[in-house]
């Protein structure tokens, strides 16, 4: 009730609070982020392709978000992780910044959290905007085969103002109630990825309680 949640067994004397506090920025700042992105990029996308359906790139889309989609998150975090940071080696391969460089508001510390965060941001963007991507694309194909976009079409009025005032304005008001609720699982949709990543937020941390039988700990991030 207090929010007092003890001490960390196999991190002690560290309080659990404290654990929680130092590994959810990250957690925070990479979900966030992807989040954002993933459902601008895919409800604008998606919206265009729904509205140009018939067109060549459309269906390439189409396709491809239909291949994307079914993957879980681990195994294409996974299969980024061969590609470019093994094979290719563009990325580092663990960890949410370099060893030994101390935390600091500086360009240089910036951009290597932002080096660190691009294989996990960008399997969450991925497969978060194919989601976004499908959903928007059918809203607008229903939206587009109603009455008042018809008449709008007899009327004269240009293609583009048709999909961006009339189709795409209309069809994202359940996507904005989306968002919101996925908001709120904002915490539990990168664990995994970051356990793959070893990227150092509350899926890492909640990880190491679980093999460690750390049960203040564990009750701590489920409570959050």
């Amino acid at each position: 009730v207090q929010g007092d949640l003890g001490v960390s067994f196999f991190q002690f004397p560290a309080r659990v609070n404290d654990l929680v506090a130092v590994a959810a920025p990250w957690t925070l700042g990479l979900l966030l982020t992807t989040t954002a992105f993933s459902w601008t990029f895919g409800n604008i996308i998606g919206g265009l392709a729904g509205y140009y359906s018939r067109k060549r790139w459309s269906r390439g889309l189409d396709t491809l978000a239909m291949v994307v989609r079914p993957l879980p998150y681990y195994v294409f975090a996974f299969i980024l992780l061969l590609l470019f940071a093994y094979v290719v080696r563009w990325f580092p391969i663990s960890g949410g910044a370099s060893l030994g460089r101390l935390p600091s508001f500086t360009w240089e510390y910036v951009k290597d959290v932002l080096w660190h965060a691009t294989l996990p941001a960008l399997s969450l963007i991925v497969l978060g905007g194919a989601v976004n991507f499908q959903i928007m694309k059918l809203l607008v194909q229903n939206v587009n085969a109603e009455s008042y976009v018809q008449y709008a079409k007899l009327g004269g009025v240009t293609e583009d103002r048709i999909a961006k005032y009339y189709v795409i304005r209309n069809a994202i008001l359940p996507q904005i109630t989306g968002l919101a609720l996925s908001l709120g699982q904002i915490f539990s949709g990168a664990l995994i990825t970051e356990i793959v990543f070893s990227y150092p937020g509350l899926g890492t941390l909640l990880y190491r309680a679980i093999l460690n039988g750390d049960y203040n700990l564990i009750m701590g991030i489920t409570i959050l």
